[in-house]
This record gives C-alpha cells, sequence and structure tokens, in this order.
C-alpha cells in the first residue's frame, strides 16, 4: 500500500510541476502547453486471468505536447511572422545545418549583415532567390548597390502569405529575396521540446519535412502577427485545483497507513 500511494504523490507533484510550467508560459510566444500521460502499473502474473492481476500504483509518461493553434496578436512588424496551420520555421545554431531547431516564434530580426535571426541569434533557414530545394540562411541585404554606382537602403521587407519575401529599396524599388521555408512532421507531438520554444525532432516525430507555405499541408505565413500560446488560464487553473486537492488526499492517506502500521509494530 505504501508504494502505491507514494507512486500516487509522485505523480500528482509531476503533474503539478507541467501545469505550473503551463501557466509560467502563458505569455510567451507560440508556447505549446503540455499535458500530463497517467498510465496504471499492474504486477506481474502468468495467469491470464484478469483477476490475478493487481493494481501497484500509478505512473506518468512523458508529457504530451498540444499543437493546437494559439490566437494572433497583432503588432505591426514586418518580421513579426505567425503561422496559421501546420509548420514550423527550421532554426540553425551557427553553421550547424544539420542539427536544426524548430520553432513556431516567429519574431525575427536583422542583423547588420542582413542575417535574419530569431530573438535569441539563431539562424533563420529558407530559400533565397528562385532557389526551392537548398536550405539556406535567410539574408535580407539592408543596401542595394545602384548601376549609376549610388547606394539605396532598404525601406521596407514585405512577406507574403507563401512566404516570400520582397525587399524595398530607396521610394520604391522592390527586389525579390527569397521565401521563408516551413517543416513539417509526421507527428508533430512527438518533437523534444528543448525550452525557449524550440524543438528538436526525434524518433517519434520523425524526420522534417521541409517546403514553402501554402504548398501542400503546410499554413500560411500572417504577416505584422504573432501567434500566442495555446494556454487557457481558467482550464490550466481548474486542472491545478484537482491535483492539489489529490495530492493533500493522498498524503492524509500516507500519514494514516505510515500511522497503523506504527501501531501495529509498536503493539
Amino acid at each position: 500500500m505504501l508504494s502505491i500511494l507514494k507512486s500516487a504523490l509522485n505523480a500528482n507533484s509531476r503533474e503539478m510541476g507541467i501545469v505550473s510550467n503551463n501557466i509560467a508560459n502563458a505569455n510567451s510566444t507560440a508556447y505549446k502547453k503540455s499535458t500530463a500521460n497517467f498510465e496504471h502499473i499492474y504486477s506481474i502474473h502468468k495467469s491470464t486471468d484478469p483477476d490475478k492481476f493487481s493494481g501497484q500504483g500509478v505512473g506518468i509518461s512523458d508529457p504530451r505536447i498540444q499543437m493546437s493553434q494559439g490566437s494572433l496578436q497583432a503588432t505591426g512588424g514586418a518580421l513579426d511572422l505567425a503561422i496559421t496551420g501546420s509548420g514550423f520555421f527550421p532554426v540553425i545554431q551557427g553553421d550547424q545545418i544539420d542539427t536544426p531547431f524548430f520553432t513556431r516564434d516567429g519574431s525575427f530580426n536583422i542583423t547588420a549583415n542582413g542575417e535574419v535571426v530569431t530573438n535569441d541569434g539563431l539562424k533563420v533557414m529558407g530559400y533565397l532567390g528562385d532557389e526551392k530545394g537548398v536550405l539556406k540562411n535567410l539574408i535580407i541585404p539592408t543596401t542595394k548597390q545602384n548601376s549609376d554606382q549610388t547606394t539605396s537602403i532598404i525601406s521596407n521587407i514585405n512577406v507574403a502569405p507563401n512566404g516570400k519575401i520582397t525587399a524595398v529599396y530607396g521610394l520604391d524599388e522592390e527586389v525579390i529575396i527569397g521565401s521563408f521555408a516551413l517543416a513539417s512532421f509526421i507527428n508533430g507531438p512527438g518533437l523534444t521540446p528543448l525550452g525557449n520554444n524550440r524543438f528538436q525532432n526525434n524518433a517519434k516525430s520523425g524526420v522534417p519535412n521541409y517546403g514553402v507555405p501554402m504548398n501542400g499541408s503546410f499554413g500560411k505565413i500572417e504577416a505584422g502577427n504573432l501567434e500566442r500560446a495555446n494556454v487557457d488560464i481558467t482550464s490550466e487553473m481548474v486542472t491545478m485545483l484537482k491535483t492539489q486537492q489529490a495530492f493533500s488526499g493522498v498524503s492524509r492517506l500516507l500519514q494514516a497507513e505510515v500511522d497503523i502500521t506504527k501501531r501495529l509494530i509498536d503493539g
């Protein structure tokens, strides 16, 4: 009995941690909440008779990520991009193109040399020019050398719903830079969360399939918007209260079991 009650305490404690993390990230851009997965633990018995099996407590497996769409928040930023539908932005650390990360957080910036990066400095991958086969670091030049040897400075950036990037130099000279890429997975909820709204693929999620927005099953880009977290605070608070009550109830049962055992030993 003690081991069963202990397993219940551990399971409720872990669920409390998951709920607390959801609430803490309710205002994080494109955060995807997690839910606890409880599982029964049974004793091993050679018999096929169900009555021979006895419960040994409760366990909790790895939290399951909920990839439901978050609401959009208008920002007006040229490189604030939200994905509506399926897909993740592929980003890399330095030149580690073979080990990309994936994120739904589209709050991007441009460095002094024109590289498109995330808020924490990861390079955003996409297609330059008309190329659609090779992923490269997206670079939007901040200046353009004209044929008359003058230099035009970038004045605006437009990102279409299909990910196409158009830069405006000077007053009205438009140049097509390329397009943002998206990645999809057979099992998106199976991705490994790494923090900072980043994920990495594994055996559960499958390998990434790359493409451009609005092509096939890929979603579209909403420029000037950011995706909000898909956390419902009211729902999370209800879950937290239920978990606290369950933890408190199991604690009282455990204390009663300890007291009974102690009296039996002393007696």
